[in-house]
């Protein structure tokens, strides 16, 4: 057949990739120093607890954990998740919660459950690359709010939502990722957590919160990372969790909490993806919570990545030529650096892989292509040391680009 391309539904024709996987193959040549994935530090994974428990669910019930399982999730994976969101403040019943195979799906999900083309979904500006793709290939009209060091700005976003209204268009929900967002590292100020809250029911639109690094503060109290989810007091905000920073991305592992009427709908759409999702990895990770394994594991994961963003930051501070800025992220995994006109990190990355170092430009994070300027930088995966390797490349990148731009 020559021309495959004209079998493609319209959906097919306009699916787009991930920015971030295409650099995947760059990252790993020799010597490349990555801040470009979002990827745990491998030597962090609990590999001997998590063996341990396998071998122990095995031994226990291994025919039922082999099995296929419950569609919403079983009643381990349900308590699992449960443990977490009680942690942050947020209680809801097991018919409330839908376990999905990691927090990406459970973006697809609500994206398929809710969006009909041409419907608008507000969202933060930049936010993750990941999710910019579900709705792109959903169809429905990106509208982003700007952030300051705050997180997303309340009054931008009334003034976005009143926009909508007057030009007769359909909001359906925001999506936010509140507590060290992917990609800024910035947490939305908890006085302004109400404020959105209120804005939506004055609007009527559902909110998307998406939460995978609310665990990963490096210091202060919980209070700053509690969740919209719960001060939600009329079931409004749709809570997407997942366990890909706190185990492994590689169980794939997270859930959704909403009401009983929307997780039916969730339900119903996820049986048609993959049927369900592994008994025995959701097994395993109430095991962890339960027997209080998880949440020793989480204060050493603040830890390794507490010192690697310090280590990060200072690299910036002491190697970056004036008109540079960046964020100073209080958890999670990400700075967000951003260059002084007329650089674009776009033009200068062919020059960053000649110095053996890669970064996420900021455009693909942004959905109206207002970021050109900026790039997202994790400190997640590589060591102290290599970092420090790592931004003394990308200063000597930019140093050059900006001597050529004079």
């Amino acid at each position: 057949m020559k021309d495959i391309t004209s079998k493609l539904s319209l959906v097919g024709k306009n699916l787009q990739g991930s920015e971030i996987r295409r650099l995947f193959e760059v990252s790993m040549q020799p010597n490349v120093i990555s801040f470009a994935g979002g990827m745990p530090d491998p030597d962090s994974f609990p590999a001997q607890q998590v063996a341990e428990a396998y071998f122990e669910l095995l031994s226990e019930r291994g025919e039922l954990l082999l099995q296929y399982g419950p569609s919403r999730g079983t009643a381990e994976g349900v308590q699992a998740a449960g443990y977490l969101m009680s942690r942050h403040g947020i209680r809801v019943s097991g018919e409330e919660i839908l376990i999905t195979n990691g927090g990406q799906q459970g973006i697809n999900i609500v994206t398929q459950v809710l969006i009909d083309p041409g419907d608008v979904i507000l969202m933060e500006n930049p936010t993750f690359v990941g999710a910019l793709g579900v709705f792109r290939n959903a169809r429905a009209k990106l509208v982003g709010i700007p952030m300051d060091s705050e997180g997303l700005m309340p009054a931008k976003l009334e003034k976005a939502a009143q926009d909508c209204m007057n030009r007769g268009e359909k909001i359906k929900f925001l999506y936010i990722i509140t507590n060290f967002q992917n990609p800024t590292g910035l947490s939305l100020a908890p006085e302004r957590r109400p404020e959105i809250l209120q804005i939506a029911r004055k609007y009527d639109f559902l909110v998307l919160e998406d939460d995978p690094y609310g665990e990963l503060f490096f210091k202060g109290p919980r209070d700053r990372v509690r969740p919209l989810k719960a001060l939600d007091t009329d079931s409004r905000v749709i809570y997407a969790g997942s366990f890909s920073k706190i185990i492994s991305p590689g169980i794939r592992l997270g859930w959704l909490a909403s009401t009983p009427q929307l997780i039916e709908r969730f339900d119903m759409a996820r049986q048609m993806m993959d049927v369900c999702t592994n008994p025995l990895i959701q097994a395993m990770a109430d095991r962890l919570c339960s027997s209080g394994f998880l949440d020793r594991h989480i204060g050493n994961l603040r830890g390794i990545y507490a010192g690697r963003c310090e280590a990060m930051l200072a690299a910036l501070k002491e190697s970056m030529p004036g008109g540079v800025t960046w964020t100073k992220p209080e958890g999670g995994f990400y700075i967000w650096l951003t260059l002084p006109g007329p650089l674009s990190a776009l033009k200068m990355l062919p020059k960053a892989i000649e110095q053996k170092v890669v970064y996420v430009i900021g455009n693909a994070s942004s959905p109206d292509q207002s970021a050109d300027a900026s790039m997202r930088i994790s400190f997640c995966h590589e060591d102290e040391k290599t970092i420090e390797e790592g931004i003394t490349r990308l200063a000597r990148t930019i140093h050059s680009m900006m001597g050529k731009s004079k």
